[in-house]
């Protein structure tokens, strides 16, 4: 089913962006990243949504006209050959912007200097700080959209028991999961708003291959097929006794969850499974402090506590000298939104925040152990949205 976002989502969300924007003292945002087109404009052609401190937005569509009308819920769409027509548009209705608002954090310099001539002398700000805030709150909306996302994971990685087998490589394991999830909807694009971290589909990692570090900041990332794609599952093939991560998203509507459990096809060595009981322990730790006014900082510093107790704390969150300083991120329409479960993140919890913890240990040479959880904030606590056993999930072979 091709959905589209109700009216009053999007409604909802341009009235809080627009008071936003005026507690700002901004004239206007100036959006073109794709997930902030489709958040607020409810549709991803190639344009630009302008959005007043009061009044109407418009959204300038270059490519593909009929289809922004079709699919967005706003107003006013008007097409365009190209940023000119945005600027006399504007000239035209005699509107004055004395500051606008772009999304600095993820806009290329080239085209920052070309959209800055829409609106000659007025002085740009960074609005992405308020976009990200706007977005890390989920409406009731979105939150289904998460669990229906988060219920099938749970099937899928669930299943991913019966068909790992001794011989079988990472990518064979991996093709066969997400074959299975676009058959019941995955829409196979992950978004991440980080500049140069390639998210892929998730990943398929095990034994040594699962330790190996790389540029993606991820506490474990996999070797990869190449030096183009040095990251994720590979060629090898699963062993007997040692640790299988499954690690990866489902996405569909425009909502994603991530999720990760370990697989072994037997008991794996006994330094491995003390490892996992300290995750799950960190995982519980962290947990037990999520609800509304808690401060994302401090959830990190329970984690942390955790894995500080244990033989293992240079190994936590990465291989040593490679450890992440976050243990959990947000996610929604991008797998790397607020809030971030990190060192001295002072975001304060709100309901409606969605984030997934991963609590993982890494040993070079040897392997990694760890889950991941995605999870809903609401008025007195937490929904977990990835039902699955937390245990290491044991395969026949």
């Amino acid at each position: 089913m091709y959905t589209l976002t109700p009216s009053d989502e999007i409604k909802g969300r341009i009235a809080t962006l627009q008071e936003r924007l005026r507690t700002a003292n901004l004239d206007a945002a100036f959006l073109v990243q794709s997930a902030d087109l489709f958040y607020f404009a409810g549709a991803i052609q190639q344009g630009i949504l302008v959005v007043p401190a009061a009044g109407e937005p418009v959204y300038f569509v270059r490519r593909v006209f009929e289809r922004a009308v079709e699919e967005s819920p706003l107003s006013q769409v008007r097409k365009i050959a190209g940023p000119k027509d945005v600027a006399a548009y504007f000239a035209e209705k005699n509107v004055s912007i004395a500051a606008v608002g772009f999304e600095l954090d993820v806009l290329p310099v080239g085209s920052f200097l070309r959209f800055q001539g829409v609106f000659p002398g007025a002085k740009p700000e960074d609005v992405s700080r308020i976009v990200r805030e706007i977005r890390s709150v989920k409406s009731p909306y979105e939150a289904a959209a998460l669990r229906g996302c988060g219920r099938k994971l749970a099937v899928l990685l669930s299943g991913a028991r019966g068909k790992i087998r001794p011989g079988m490589t990472e990518m064979a394991l991996q093709g066969a999961l997400q074959g299975e999830a676009i058959a019941g909807g995955h829409t196979t694009v992950t978004r991440m708003r980080a500049f140069n971290q390639d998210t892929g589909l998730g990943c398929v990692i095990s034994g040594p291959d699962a330790a190996v570090p790389s540029y993606a900041d991820f506490p474990t990332a996999g070797k990869g097929l190449s030096p183009y794609v040095p990251a994720g599952q590979g060629y090898r093939a699963f062993e007997r006794n040692e640790p299988i991560i499954v690690d990866t998203m489902w996405a569909q509507d425009g909502y994603l969850v991530d999720m990760a459990r370990t697989y072994s096809i037997g008991p794996m060595p006994a330094k491995m499974e003390e490892a996992y009981r300290h995750a799950v322990a960190a995982l519980r730790a962290i947990e037990g402090k999520i609800r509304p006014g808690a401060v994302a900082g401090d959830l990190y510093e329970a984690g942390m506590s955790v894995a500080a107790s244990t033989p293992y704390a240079s190994n936590f969150m990465g291989a040593p000298g490679y450890n992440t300083k976050f243990i959990g991120h947000g996610v929604g329409i991008e797998v790397d939104e607020l809030p971030f479960i990190a060192k001295g993140d002072p975001t304060i919890l709100a309901p409606g925040m969605a984030f997934a913890l991963e609590p993982k240990f890494v040993f070079p040479g040897e392997g990694a152990v760890g889950l991941e959880n995605t999870y809903l904030v609401t008025g007195d606590g937490f929904e977990t949205l990835t039902p699955l056993t937390e245990e290491v999930i044991r395969c026949d072979g």
